[in-house]
């Protein structure tokens, strides 16, 4: 009857270990995509039709670093497969390539690496969207 209750007892202890882990971990990417959305929303809100201005350029450069520092964070922090590997990539390549264009205050270029960059959002969030519960 002890042995019974002594791996019952383990079970549920490595159960809660396991979830609390694997809940905590999920939080924190939840947390990193919702800055990741804040800051892709900023840039999202000046790539229409009219003319940036030098304000807008500077928006655009810590909007994309702030993407970037967070996107490494994740692939630091969250190692999960070869898959999220590449899809980080991919933002941490866009994210750069948007500041780089910030920094020449090239519009055009900013514009036509956040269509990429919102490629590679989704492109994440079909996979990993359900598996970790990420919204948005």
């Amino acid at each position: 009857m002890r042995l019974k209750k002594g791996i019952f007892a383990g079970t549920i202890t490595l159960f809660i270990a396991a979830v609390s882990s694997v809940s905590y971990g999920q939080a924190s990417q939840g947390e990193l995509c919702k800055k990741m959305w804040d800051n892709f929303q900023t840039m999202r809100a000046m790539t229409g039709l009219s003319a940036a201005s030098e304000g807008d350029f500077a928006k655009f450069s810590a909007a994309a670093k702030s993407i970037t520092a967070d996107t490494e964070t994740s692939k630091s922090k969250f190692e999960t497969d070869k898959n999220y590997n590449v899809l980080n990539d991919e933002v941490l390549y866009h994210s750069n390539e948007i500041d780089k264009a910030a920094a020449n205050k090239d519009l055009e270029e900013i514009q036509v690496q956040f269509r990429r960059l919102t490629i590679a959002c989704r492109n994440c969030h079909k996979i990993y969207r359900s598996e970790l519960k990420l919204v948005p």
